[in-house]
């Protein structure tokens, strides 16, 4: 029997969270709303998840993201980085977002959703 731990993935705050490209999102009062047309589900983020969302991009590693909220909701960056991956595996889990050992670009972003 596989365990829980197996089956998801182990996040690091070396690792950058890319937001996959098999899906569409928007910010909708305040909130994003992401629609993942392959599993045909909407998922609402609320105002930390949002933001964490729109910096997950490629170019940072998770540690500079729980930075930047740190910054923004003036929290120390280490309370902030366990929410941060957490919230990094439930994407990664959700199939809506993928962890790369390094930057990621937004060419290399199209790539990966075409290949």
């Amino acid at each position: 029997m596989e365990s829980p731990t197996e089956k998801t993935p182990h996040v690091t705050p070396e690792q950058y969270l890319v937001r996959s490209p098999f899906l569409a999102w928007r910010v909708i009062g305040g909130e994003v709303v992401i629609i993942s047309p392959q599993e045909r589900e909407l998922h609402t983020l609320n105002e930390v998840g949002t933001t964490i969302w729109q910096l997950a991009d490629g170019s940072r590693t998770l540690r500079q993201v729980a930075q930047e909220l740190s910054q923004t909701y003036e929290i120390a960056p280490e309370e902030v980085l366990p929410d941060v991956l957490a919230f990094a595996q439930e994407m990664v889990e959700k199939g809506v977002a993928f962890l790369s050992e390094q930057p990621t670009s937004e060419d290399e972003i199209e790539e990966r959703g075409t290949s």
